[in-house]
């Protein structure tokens, strides 16, 4: 379940069509709430679910952004 949740948090945030820079802002505004707002377990967990999903699409957008400098780098040659 909580694995669907994540995939769930993952499909909604592809379909907003963040960038990298909203999704890293975003995962400063979770660290700060969860290291000065001490959120209660419930919250804490959605925050971290967020969290997961958030860098799994960074890590996706740094994926696809390498491979294409590759790309590019190999017309150069």
């Amino acid at each position: 379940l909580r694995f669907l949740l994540q995939i769930l948090i993952f499909a909604i945030i592809m379909s907003e069509n963040k960038t990298y820079t909203e999704a890293m802002r975003r995962l400063e505004e979770i660290v700060r709430v969860i290291e000065h707002e001490s959120p209660d377990v419930d919250e804490l967990t959605k925050l971290a679910e967020e969290a997961i999903a958030l860098i799994g699409f960074c890590r996706e957008k740094l994926t696809v952004a390498d491979k294409q400098i590759e790309e590019l780098m190999a017309k150069l040659s």
